[in-house]
């Protein structure tokens, strides 16, 4: 329980450096509710996990009087994967606003994360991100237990098995070079006009394409005579209307020959970031804090798209996976990317509200290495107020940039597909599919008795 709440409360201290503080109109109001948030988030990830891991406890006294511990790792990977995922869900779900999504997930607290950081990360292209987890919790497990700390070695020769396993298939990659630029700025400080002759594809942040236009795009990117000269741009501009309350977030793709060729509306939002959640609007009516709903609702409300972002093409073998902000918390949004032909992944996000969180700038880059590696694709990164960086496909950092600044890239496009690029969390689905079985299994048993 102790390893658990320092674990979970490690993964979530961000929250106080965020700009909730000044969201309720003093610092005093906007600490009760970011440590209400706090405490909610910390608890259910650790009861989750208790409770699984009595469960498991259950299954492994079982085991130990049929003689059969040694299936105890067989059964428990699965059942890791979905705590693990259950808990990153629910501290999402709680969370639920007008514009809420039930598909919106917190991967914040998974034992994922630091495994991202190893050589370990290649199995993550057969099991995926709980697949990963699982094995760390599986680890911790048996190695809790007198008994079972003889077997703590297999999660770590399995996975392992699994990582060469996962390095050695997807290791060639079938594209094309792109010259990429990545863009590091603030929201009042842009970096000068890009020129559009020495790239391929420039990402800027999001909010960086804020009131441009097809025919003021030169103020970002120098413009092109010929359409097969052109650069092509990808970024995010907020969009105010005298129609409703809040803004549009619009992703925007376009070249440097037409300008502005697509739009689609951020399908995405991050709860109590952009749509207010249920809870917090009932505190706050409760306690009087009108004038606080307002501010949110003009000012960082945002109106969801209709459907989910899909990929920009530029030609059969590059195809821009981009996303805005949020979907750096979302892996199923880039493996939906790469499953739907996308060939090279990029982020616009907005960063500033973190304050430079040190937690939260290596939580969302681990996420990034992630979803670079277990697709096998080039990762980019664009940033306001953040570290700007570039991924390549085994999750390996070519270039990190911060402050008003921005640099070249080569990148490599890549249009083969990974076993989880197709199959996704299967891992969890076996994890729900034994449980539903261990449920029922005891349930006759106690029937029996």
């Amino acid at each position: 329980m102790y390893i658990l709440l320092v674990w979970f409360g490690l993964s979530w201290i961000w929250i106080f450096n965020t700009d909730m503080l000044d969201l309720a109109g003093s610092n005093r109001e906007g600490l009760i509710l970011a440590t209400f948030v706090y405490i909610i988030n910390v608890t259910i990830s650790t009861f989750v996990m208790w409770k699984i891991y009595k469960v498991l406890n259950s299954v492994y006294e079982h085991l130990v009087k049929s003689k059969s511990s040694n299936w105890l790792l067989l059964l428990g990977l699965p059942v890791l994967a979905l705590a693990d995922f259950l808990c990153c869900w629910l501290t999402a779900i709680v969370w639920l606003g007008p514009q809420g999504q039930v598909g919106n997930i917190f991967p914040i607290g998974s034992m994922a994360l630091p495994v991202t950081a190893t050589p370990l990360r290649f199995a993550s292209r057969l099991v995926g991100f709980y697949g990963l987890a699982a094995f760390v919790w599986g680890f911790l497990f048996l190695l809790s237990k007198k008994q079972t700390r003889r077997l703590c070695i297999w999660p770590v020769v399995i996975l392992t098995v699994l990582s060469l396993a996962g390095w050695g298939m997807y290791r060639t990659t079938k594209g094309v070079q792109l010259k990429a630029t990545v863009v590091s700025e603030t929201l009042t400080k842009r970096v000068p006009q890009v020129d559009s002759k020495q790239t391929d594809l420039v990402v800027f942040p999001e909010y960086g394409l804020d009131d441009i236009t097809s025919k003021n795009f030169s103020a970002r990117l120098s413009p092109s005579i010929e359409k097969d000269d052109a650069a092509y741009f990808v970024g995010s501009s907020q969009i105010f209307s005298q129609y409703y309350t809040g803004h549009i977030n619009s992703m925007i793709f376009g070249n440097s020959s037409q300008g502005i060729t697509q739009r689609q509306n951020k399908h995405r939002l991050i709860p109590a970031g952009e749509d207010l959640p249920f809870v917090i609007r009932t505190l706050l009516r409760a306690t009087g804090q009108k004038s606080t709903l307002d501010y949110f609702s003009y000012s960082k409300g945002v109106l969801k798209g209709s459907k989910q972002l899909q990929p920009f093409k530029i030609n059969d073998q590059v195809v821009v996976g981009a996303a805005v902000c949020s979907s750096i918390i979302s892996p199923e949004d880039y493996r939906h990317f790469s499953n739907s032909g996308a060939t090279i992944l990029t982020n616009s996000a907005s960063l500033g509200v973190f304050n430079n969180s040190p937690v939260f700038s290596w939580q969302q880059q681990s996420l990034a290495r992630f979803m670079a590696t277990a697709n096998s694709r080039y990762f980019i990164q664009s940033a306001n107020q953040a570290s700007a960086y570039v991924l390549d496909s085994s999750g390996n950092k070519i270039i990190q940039i911060s402050g008003k600044q921005t640099a070249n890239v080569t990148t490599q496009t890549n249009s083969n597909k990974t076993f989880y690029t197709y199959t996704g969390e299967w891992l969890v689905a076996l994890g729900v599919a034994l449980s539903l079985g261990l449920t029922l299994y005891y349930a006759y048993k106690r029937r029996k008795a």
